[in-house]
């Protein structure tokens, strides 16, 4: 588990405590081999109370691989479940379906998308690496639209 800095409770519980990315990394290269990845891999995962999928792809250039991170950030009901809540989410969200920030699934699962580009070789450490700089650098996006959905 991943450790991060204690901070002391204040009156703004929002934020979060800081976090020790090279505490972090360490824990994380613990957790990892330096394995190659066969491709394409795919992986499942949970963090923050957010389930991600993802993929890892070789790309058409050699040397070069992509990860698809997925993060399913709630759903919005079917018209029959809740017809007035479905259409305040539509309109809340049709701006970044359209902006392309957000996709909305088949099962009106409202997703965003990560795309990240590799180069070298890929190997589980690496893995790992990337999925945590994109985790803490989409993390407010990922808790805001969550909220958003949620409320």
């Amino acid at each position: 588990m991943p450790r991060v800095n204690k901070s002391t409770k204040t009156d703004d519980m929002e934020k979060s405590p800081p976090i020790d990315l090279q505490e972090l990394m360490n824990d994380v290269a613990l957790q990892t081999t330096d394995v190659a990845i066969k491709f394409p891999s795919r992986f499942t995962f949970s963090w923050q109370n957010i389930n991600f999928s993802g993929q890892i792809l070789r790309s058409e250039n050699p040397g070069k691989f992509s990860m698809n991170l997925v993060a399913s950030l709630g759903y919005i009901p079917f018209s029959s479940e809740d017809k007035t809540r479905r259409r305040d989410l539509l309109t809340t969200f049709t701006p970044s379906f359209i902006k392309g920030d957000c996709n909305l699934s088949v099962n009106s699962q409202i997703q965003m998308v990560s795309l990240t580009e590799f180069t070298g070789p890929m190997n589980a450490k690496r893995l790992m690496e990337a999925i945590t700089y994109t985790l803490i650098d989409m993390r407010e996006n990922f808790k805001s639209t969550q909220e958003a959905i949620t409320n």
